[in-house]
């Protein structure tokens, strides 16, 4: 696949600025652009015209097109996932610049009834209600809920406190038993056990103790906070195909971006209603 140059970019975007009221900007790369245009089309319906997104990569490379961009009169926007940044409340503000309330954009995918039409549509076997009985959704999430909320609250005192983390993926935390993949908490709590040591060779215990109880505080044990900073790329929906294995009884599972393509068409927006707003205001 060939890789534009960022004023190619620039320019290819200028070009198709007659196709969109506002130009938006995104993370990741062209294979996403479909992805984010429909989200788009979807969020903001017949209101706004929306034919082309611009992915422009990484977090960073987002930014500096932010910080770069002149100001041509055009109405634009430029989104960025909230990472651990969001967790920790250090976000950053720039104009033109929109940092997503949550930890990436697929975490705007994961709700109850997006969930259960995903594994009925790729179950084909059992109505909706058996699939909402057998999956119950409350329990299932509550299982992981409190050990990677606080896996993650730590990724992001390690990062406030100037150090840094790998992110892994869900499945890190699975191991195979037959044909079941079960969750294994001692993983977790070993590589949280982990990152605080590292955070302790940074800093006094005093000031991640503190720094520890304000986020969890804000963070609290809950399905809402499990979905809005818990990776819903890494870890969330890795958990729902582990999940779709159990249904299907088949390792034909689609790839992260059929599933991304599946959920967006499905799941109702609702938690972007904010940045709804601020494009609208624009």
């Amino acid at each position: 696949m060939i890789s534009l140059s960022e004023e190619s970019q620039r320019l290819t975007s200028t070009f198709r600025a007659y196709r969109n009221d506002i130009d938006i900007y995104t993370e990741d790369n062209d294979k996403d652009k479909e992805f984010y245009k429909v989200l788009f089309q979807r969020l903001l319906k017949n209101d706004i015209i929306i034919s082309d997104v611009t992915p422009l990569g990484s977090k960073d490379s987002v930014i500096k097109r932010c910080k770069e961009e002149p100001d041509n009169g055009r109405k634009k926007i430029f989104i960025v996932d909230g990472d651990v940044n969001y967790i920790h409340g250090n976000i950053l503000i720039i104009k033109h610049l929109y940092v997503l309330e949550a930890y990436c954009i697929e975490n705007f995918l994961i709700d109850k009834e997006t969930i259960m039409n995903f594994l009925y549509l790729n179950c084909g076997i059992k109505s909706i209600e058996q699939i909402e009985s057998e999956l119950n959704y409350g329990a299932w999430l509550k299982e992981y809920s409190t050990i990677f909320i606080d896996l993650f609250i730590h990724f992001a005192l390690i990062d406030h406190f100037g150090g840094c983390f790998t992110l892994y993926n869900a499945n890190k935390y699975h191991v195979k038993k037959g044909e079941e993949l079960l969750f294994q908490t001692e993983k977790v709590n070993c590589e949280i056990l982990k990152i605080k040591n590292e955070i302790l060779q940074l800093v006094t215990n005093e000031e991640y103790t503190l720094k520890y109880k304000e986020l969890t505080e804000r963070w609290s044990d809950c399905i809402e906070n499990l979905t809005t900073i818990v990776s819903g790329k890494d870890y969330l929906i890795p958990l729902l195909l582990l999940k779709t294995k159990e249904f299907k009884k088949s390792n034909a599972l689609p790839t992260l971006e059929e599933i991304k393509f599946s959920l967006l068409h499905s799941s109702n927006l609702n938690k972007l209603s904010n940045l709804k707003m601020i494009i609208e205001s624009l």
